[in-house]
């Protein structure tokens, strides 16, 4: 889910790219923060697939009321994601962070100067690479 709507997440830096494409008068630098922009809703599209597949069955056994209450409760646990989201998102990924905080354009700091954004797009980058590392490196499931 931080991948996903979190503050280094991939919501997040496509609207950095897109809002800084757009204020951009620069037609190069323009058309490469939009192309960025677009790569990372790709990013996001993925990790949101990755998120419905971990959740696969979720919907339909809440629906259903097949489990009882209980079991729910220890399935919803075993999955890593909060009741709230499983009762409200039905398994699908949702648009906050790993703790459920909504996200919001706050994450955004583009400034508006090609450099100083630049450089913020390299430190949110590295912030995202390293939880995508350690992510990894904590996962078992062959398929993520």
């Amino acid at each position: 889910m931080e991948q996903f709507g979190g503050a280094d997440g991939e919501l997040a830096a496509a609207m950095r790219y897109f809002t800084q494409g757009l204020g951009e008068d620069d037609v190069g630098r323009k058309d490469m923060l939009l192309d960025i922009a677009t790569e990372e809703l790709s990013h996001l599209e993925v990790v949101g697939s990755i998120i419905t597949m971990l959740n696969k069955g979720l919907k339909a056994q809440l629906a259903e009321g097949q489990m009882k209450e209980a079991e729910l409760y220890l399935m919803v646990g075993a999955s890593g994601t909060t009741a709230k989201e499983s009762i409200l998102f039905g398994g699908g990924p949702a648009l906050c962070d790993s703790a459920g905080v909504p996200w919001t354009a706050a994450y955004i700091d583009s400034r508006g100067e090609p450099t100083v954004d630049l450089r913020s797009n390299i430190a949110a980058e590295a912030r995202a690479k390293i939880v995508y590392e350690r992510l990894i490196n904590i996962t078992d499931d062959p398929g993520v």
